[in-house]
């Protein structure tokens, strides 16, 4: 088996490389002037078992992974395992306006098209782990969140697991199980057109060591905001983990408004990246 990394998962390619014991492909990508991308693979694979470890955080990453697997099948890859750790537009699962394209399933429509096993880690859309059809395309979905619950275990004294909003909560309860505390989850209440009031729904937060984990931090503010309600409800500390650090306004902010922020490697934000899912992807492609 070789395992090829695009631009956005070199680390964790590696590391899924090692749990595998598959042999790292060597490949050239660049960009032409214009920004186009250029591909090449360097080691050769006909007949050889393949898998590409992409993440899509951006229409670059997205066009790399289509050019990449379809370059593996023209080269004569006898099989394609295609991870997408992260997986862009996923959040546009629905139309929720009338005349919206339904990006996630045009999106893996074209994805679905060249490899012969897709694979996601915490696919936006999807609430718990293991093989789905989305609009007849068959995906395989990775859980992260009892990693995370993992990490923070022993580094809370009085955790009580928040989930940022009912759709969470599945994730949640496990994630709370595997720690051994109790969860809980916001709910939002319009007071006006322009305020929004953010409460936990049944549990004190008081004297804990409140936990925000959810599938992926975009811009931040709803995780700032929630940090904020619950030091004001008398919270010890206030720590957040996520599967995907997007953080498309910057990590900054929300590194100060909470105790402790860390995130999976599905995007590699450096030091903040310090729950691998290397060994879960690993797992999924041996079964």
């Amino acid at each position: 088996m070789i395992l090829f990394s695009g631009s956005s998962c070199v680390s964790l390619g590696r590391k899924v490389a090692a749990g595998l014991g598959a042999r790292l492909g060597e490949a050239k990508i660049d960009r032409f002037p214009d920004g186009e991308i250029y591909l090449r693979a360097l080691t050769p694979v006909k007949g050889e078992e393949c898998v590409l470890v992409q993440s899509t955080l951006g229409n670059g990453n997205l066009v790399e992974l289509i050019l990449f697997m379809d370059l593996l099948r023209d080269r004569g890859a006898s099989k394609i395992h295609a991870v997408v750790p992260y997986l862009g537009y996923a959040r546009q699962d629905k139309s929720f306006n009338e005349g919206e394209a339904l990006s996630a399933k045009t999106v893996l429509k074209v994805l679905h098209e060249f490899p012969d096993t897709l694979t996601t880690v915490n696919c936006h859309f999807l609430d718990k782990e293991g093989s789905f059809q989305f609009h007849g395309i068959e995906l395989t979905n990775i859980d992260a969140f009892p990693l995370l619950a993992a990490y923070f275990k022993d580094r809370l004294k009085n955790p009580v697991l928040i989930a940022p909003d009912k759709g969470s909560l599945h994730y949640a309860k496990h994630a709370a199980e595997a720690i051994g505390c109790e969860f809980d989850f916001l709910q939002k209440k319009r007071l006006t057109s322009e305020k929004v009031l953010i409460e936990t729904k049944k549990l004190s937060v008081a004297g804990k060591d409140a936990l925000i984990l959810d599938d992926m931090i975009s811009t931040g503010g709803t995780i700032i905001e929630a940090a904020r309600l619950l030091k004001s409800q008398g919270a010890a500390s206030v720590s957040v983990g996520c599967v995907h650090g997007v953080f498309s306004h910057g990590v900054e902010g929300v590194k100060s408004a909470v105790d402790s922020l860390v995130c999976t490697d599905t995007i590699d934000r450096g030091g903040i990246s310090a729950v691998s899912v290397a060994g879960l992807i690993a797992k999924s492609l041996q079964r």
